[in-house]
């Protein structure tokens, strides 16, 4: 091949290395469990195995996916897991009270729409980086939760009253995941809501400057994400049947590792991606259930993330003028 046309390949390779990485990086997770047999028990592609991978991996990419919006502006909130927990609970004591899951879902959407709002307005307002509303958002719904049971007095709650097994489903929780991933497509690369969440991100003085109103889109971003956690919890609490004080925790930080590994930059702007969060849900999914059946160790499965989550950062996110964005 000559020279000329090695240059458009070498172009579109250096213009797509963080995806082709990404990409590169599920395949090899693939790859890894599919020909080193578990230690102990069943492969990772048992059906019971696939069943709880499955349900990990779509609650993550539900939140993941949900949360591009956000990390698109170059914010992040880390109250997402709290928010988790606190829609399980309320659509589970709604459901015994009721009868039925509706009032519950209906109650945390209209919640999640105020966090929301709240989120996304404090920080352009009061000239605060976003994280700050969120951390303190994580740090009252966390003493929600605990008065919450400590008043009940356990630490875990089911549903006593309605069957709650259509939602272990691996086929519904794919079809709800399908069905976002298609709406936030649309509407994060082919609405203004999207594409002013990216110039947000690129540049928020130059997207001021060019009309853009930064308090509403923030806003509407916010939502857009609560919107999902929602949907995330409605499964995550179906799956076990239980709402707890630990549902969710955690979940803020693997939403940010799954996006990067995915091929999200950090601050966000145009390079950001749907796909970045499904590719990188599936490669945490597959890390997480995957590592412990070769013969990881539970605490050597974190070190691992946490190294792999490093080295990608690294990779993705250097800059000329320093080793991280903002």
């Amino acid at each position: 091949m000559t020279e000329k046309k090695l240059n458009p390949v070498l172009s579109w390779i250096k213009l797509h290395k963080t995806e082709i990485g990404a990409y590169c990086g599920l395949l090899l997770c693939i790859v890894l469990f599919s020909i080193v047999p578990p230690l102990k028990g069943k492969s990772i592609w048992a059906p019971d195995k696939l069943a709880t991978l499955m349900s990990n991996v779509i609650v993550m990419a539900l939140l993941s996916v949900g949360a591009v919006f956000v990390y698109a502006m170059g914010n992040m909130d880390v109250s997402i897991g709290k928010q988790v927990g606190l829609y399980a609970t309320i659509i589970v004591a709604l459901g015994n009270s009721t009868g039925s899951l509706i009032p519950g879902i209906l109650v945390s959407l209209v919640i999640a729409i105020i966090i929301g709002a709240m989120n996304g307005a404090i920080g352009e307002l009061l000239h605060i980086h976003p994280v700050v509303s969120s951390v303190a958002f994580m740090m009252a719904l966390g003493g929600i939760s605990t008065v919450t049971y400590n008043g009940l007095g356990s630490r875990n709650v089911g549903l006593t009253s309605i069957d709650y097994h259509l939602f272990k489903s691996p086929w519904l929780m794919l079809a709800a995941l399908v069905v976002e991933v298609i709406i936030i497509t649309y509407l994060f690369n082919y609405t203004k809501y999207g594409k002013y969440a990216k110039s947000i991100g690129a540049n928020p003085v130059a997207a001021e400057q060019s009309g853009i109103n930064l308090v509403k889109y923030k806003v509407i971003s916010y939502i857009i994400m609560g919107f999902c956690v929602v949907l995330a919890a409605l499964f995550q609490m179906g799956f076990t049947g239980s709402a707890s004080d630990s549902t969710g925790t955690g979940f803020e930080m693997n939403v940010m590792v799954a996006l990067i590994l995915g091929g999200m930059p950090l601050n966000g702007g145009m390079r950001s991606k749907v796909s970045c969060a499904v590719v990188g849900s599936f490669t945490l999914g597959l890390l997480a259930v995957g590592l412990p059946l070769i013969g990881v160790k539970p605490n050597q499965v974190f070190i691992i993330k946490a190294i792999i989550f490093l080295v990608v950062v690294l990779i993705t996110c250097r800059k000329k003028s320093g080793t991280l964005p903002r």
